[in-house]
């Protein structure tokens, strides 16, 4: 059974491109792309009166040469990394919740603030296709609330540079400092690469324009090539073209404390044996889209053949390998799934019982949301039991009313702002669904009792 609340869904004012990125700033802003088109726009949630949701185009940005291959927030403040199939991988300054209104005073004497703030070429020789954030880093731009990052690289920079520096820094719009950490995986690469940003030191002849570098720091190295990744500060996920799931955990070297390092822990994998396996099998098993649960105790991992398994990583430390009849497992379409996003837990109307919820969407045009129902240790039943409890179908939504079907390609959610004294659903997320025409679809997942 299905209940969804209906609202908006409006369509890209440009030629329709599949939405195949999405991502989620902050204050109901979200940022979407194409690998078919080289523009990311910003967009902007609104709710009405009514509770009815609307998008708005806050900006376009706007600097790769061919399509993006992917969009990942990487801080608070709005920075955030695409990959393009122009080889590079680009930080951004979103400015999202910044008021960009020009001061009369300093027109034409004050450089505009920057969006693009650096370009990282040759990070591979093929084209990124994920970007997983593992430190946000510190980000201070001279406009900024004071805050401790800023006392912090003010009182650095006039220590070494003076004071001058600082003050220059403040006119010009200087940024001060920009760091942070992030993986990549490249095209039929095996190989996932940690890199770590630094803030580029300026001089009063220099000509880079790049506001930060990247440093290699880890190269993780894997059996098969990589489809998808996760991240949390000290752990990452890697899928690979086989169906094998890896996990890797950041911790302390046996033989130096002082250092860490990135090891492998555990392997997660459908297989019952180690093979010979057909080639219709591995492209059946192959991971897709992998995503954290419950504060990294659990993962979603999604197949080409459309099965979404659920692991435990909390209660499998003991072993090496853990294997599928471990993993709470359902076939959600026949065809393809394009994506994995997390929700805030939802109560079961049936029992008030809190459960982990997530969405999936595939190439059959639907977005599916999904809780983990926990039973009693007392039941027969198994321990958990992954439901379905709300279904969008916009197979058949397309933008010139022709009964060509659709597929999903991409999808995120954000958590609603409804207006002040409507308490009903305050904390329901809206999820944002990216079609292969280019449109936006938004939706209110709803738990009734009747399913």
């Amino acid at each position: 059974t299905s209940s969804s609340e209906s609202v908006a869904r409006p369509s890209l004012p440009s030629k329709p491109k599949a939405i195949t990125t999405i991502a989620i700033l902050g204050d109901r802003c979200f940022l979407a792309a194409s690998r078919a088109n080289k523009g990311i726009r910003m967009f902007k949630t609104v709710t009405d009166d009514n509770g009815s949701s609307d998008i708005e185009l806050v900006r376009d940005c706007e600097g790769h040469s061919l399509g993006v291959t992917t969009l990942v927030v990487l801080d608070k403040k709005g920075r955030f990394l695409s990959a393009g199939k122009d080889l590079t991988v680009k930080l951004w300054d979103s400015r999202f919740n910044c008021a960009d209104d020009s001061n009369e005073e300093t027109m034409g004497t004050v450089p505009k603030p920057m969006t693009l703030l650096s370009t990282f070429g040759n990070l591979d020789s093929r084209w990124v296709h994920s970007i997983g954030v593992l430190h946000e880093g510190s980000f201070v731009r001279p406009t900024d609330e004071i805050d401790g990052a800023m006392l912090t690289a003010v009182g650095k920079q006039a220590v070494f540079k003076g004071a001058a520096s600082v003050q220059r820094a403040a006119i010009q719009r200087e940024i001060i400092e920009c760091s942070g950490s992030f993986i990549t995986a490249s095209k039929n690469s095996s190989i996932v690469n940690v890199w770590d940003i630094h803030v580029v030191e300026k001089t009063e002849d220099s000509s880079n324009q790049n506001v930060a570098k990247t440093n290699l720091g880890h190269a993780l190295e894997h059996e098969a090539s990589i489809q998808a990744m996760a991240t949390m500060p000290d752990k990452i996920l890697t899928g690979d073209i086989m169906g094998d799931v890896h996990l890797w955990e950041y911790t302390r070297n046996a033989f130096r404390a002082s250092r860490k390092n990135w090891t492998k822990q555990r392997k997660f994998t459908p297989w019952r044996g180690k093979g010979p396996h057909s080639p219709a099998k591995i492209t059946e098993n192959m991971v897709l889209h992998l995503c954290f649960l419950n504060e990294g105790r659990r993962f979603i991992a999604g197949s080409n053949s459309g099965v979404i398994r659920v692991w435990d990583i909390e209660g499998t430390k003991k072993v090496d390998v853990v294997h599928k009849k471990d993993a709470q497992s359902v076939k959600v379409t026949q065809d393809s799934l394009s994506g994995i996003c997390q929700l805030p837990s939802i109560e079961d109307p049936n029992t008030r019982q809190e459960c982990l919820a997530f969405a999936v969407s595939s190439t059959d045009g639907r977005v599916v949301s999904m809780a983990v129902l926990q039973h009693p240790r007392s039941s027969k039943q198994e321990r958990s039991e992954l439901v379905i409890f709300d279904t969008n179908d916009y197979s058949h939504n397309s933008n010139d009313g022709s009964e060509a079907e659709v597929a999903i390609h991409s999808i995120a959610a954000l958590e609603a702002t409804l207006p002040s004294g409507n308490s009903r659903n305050s904390h329901d997320p809206i999820i944002i669904a990216g079609d292969g025409n280019g449109s936006i679809h938004l939706s209110k997942p709803v738990w009734d009792s009747e399913c």
